[in-house]
């Protein structure tokens, strides 16, 4: 008895370490507090099935295009953060979302 009770207690730890590390990490300098008013799910993945938010693409664009500056900066940071992801998908014949090609967010 004691055994199944270790065991499951390390088979569950390791199942906990292994879901934090299976999604990505962000480490955007990102303000939550402007955004209070948006639904999370808005912006964030579903990373247990790796389908986009329910609102789809561009979410982050519509709001950020407005300002030159924050346009350019989320420019950087979907190259520097979401880029590799998208494309593993893509290798992998998944659905991969904006990186199909570069004129689907370059136009």
């Amino acid at each position: 008895m004691l055994v199944s009770v270790v065991a499951l207690s390390v088979g569950a730890w390791f199942a906990h370490g292994h879901w934090q590390r299976s999604r990505p990490l962000m480490p955007l300098a990102f303000p939550h507090e402007p955004h209070a008013s948006v639904n999370c799910i808005t912006c964030h993945h579903d990373y247990k099935d790796q389908s986009p938010s329910v609102s789809g693409n561009r979410t982050c664009i519509l709001c950020h295009k407005q300002s030159p500056a924050l346009a350019v900066r989320i420019e950087a940071d979907f190259h520097r953060l979401c880029q590799s992801c998208h494309l593993e998908r893509l290798q992998a014949f998944h659905a991969s979302g904006p990186v199909r090609s570069c004129q689907a967010c370059h136009r």
